[in-house]
């Protein structure tokens, strides 16, 4: 059984541009995106955190407070996923894709799901 965590973008989490990070959980759930490595397996998802904020300062931050809280249940992830808001949108990224494999000391995918619209009005 795998244990995994995403890292989501603050700023599209706080103004409800993807509503309880549905996209990135229906994913995970079909095993689509990035997730389909996990076709035959067990996935039990155990945190869901932001950057932090423009800049992704925080994310050291919020990578050890996750740490913090498994440590208390006795827990761990062995991937941690950068969402797909931070991949496509953020102009962070790099720096916040960089921080976290450097310092998670976990597997690091970059992307969650691919349901991003080609063109917005384009049906």
């Amino acid at each position: 059984m795998k244990k995994i965590a995403i890292l989501s973008c603050q700023m599209i989490r706080s103004q409800n541009l993807c509503p309880a990070d549905t996209k990135c959980l229906t994913a995970l759930m079909r095993r689509e995106g990035w997730f389909d490595r996990y076709k035959d397996e067990e996935v039990h998802l155990l945190g869901i955190m932001d950057c932090g904020g423009c800049t992704g300062d925080r994310v050291v931050c919020a990578l050890t407070l996750l740490k913090m809280q498994l440590d208390a249940l006795k827990e761990n992830i062995d991937t941690l996923f950068i969402a797909t808001c931070i991949m496509n949108f953020c102009p962070y990224r790099d720096e916040i894709i960089a921080t976290a494999k450097e310092k998670s000391g976990v597997e690091v995918i970059v992307g969650t799901h691919k349901y991003a619209l080609p063109q917005i009005f384009k049906s």
